[in-house]
């Protein structure tokens, strides 16, 4: 009987540890060292463990004290380059071009989602915008569709794509 509990005791030990070293993530030396001398003020860092085509490793983080936006998402190469950039801004950060384009074509009816500044591997801006549709009362309506803008970095419109909402 005695040793039914240390087999079971045991095996259990095993359940956790294999648990536990299944949640971490290995983050290769020249991406972290590369991650921390750019952004030594970083918080809530999270790095992505979705396999990228390529085999580059995606982190999400939390900055205060960045000069871009609070939250970000970087793409790096395994080699420790940045090969994508993306930077969560509010409205105001927008080019007034962008800006004047929704309001022009979408005046009523619409809230802004996230928005967000992508700069490439070779320094090239574009934005992202989501509108989300509302109800009368101001609120988000529930299964509507969502419009996704691009813009490049001047504010010029190149694209919009429809989705319905939480897709």
């Amino acid at each position: 009987m005695n040793n039914t509990r240390y087999i079971i005791a045991l095996i259990f030990s095993v359940l956790i540890i294999n648990c536990a070293k299944s949640q971490t993530k290995i983050v290769p030396p020249k991406i972290e060292l590369k991650f921390d001398s750019l952004y030594p003020s970083a918080t809530n860092v999270y790095w992505d463990d979705k396999a990228l085509n390529n085999g580059d490793i995606q982190v999400s983080f939390d900055c205060s004290g960045c000069k871009e936006g609070f939250h970000q998402r970087i793409t790096f190469g395994m080699n420790g380059n940045i090969h994508d950039m993306d930077i969560y801004i509010t409205e105001k950060d927008l080019p007034g071009s962008s800006v004047n384009y929704i309001e022009n074509n979408y005046p009523n009816g619409f809230k802004y989602g996230y928005i967000i500044k992508n700069i490439n591997q070779s320094g090239g801006v574009s934005y992202k915008v989501e509108m989300l549709q509302t109800n009368a009362d101001g609120t988000i309506a529930r299964g509507s569709m969502v419009y996704i803008f691009t813009f490049k970095a001047s504010g010029e419109y190149v694209s919009m794509e429809k989705q319905l909402q939480g897709n």
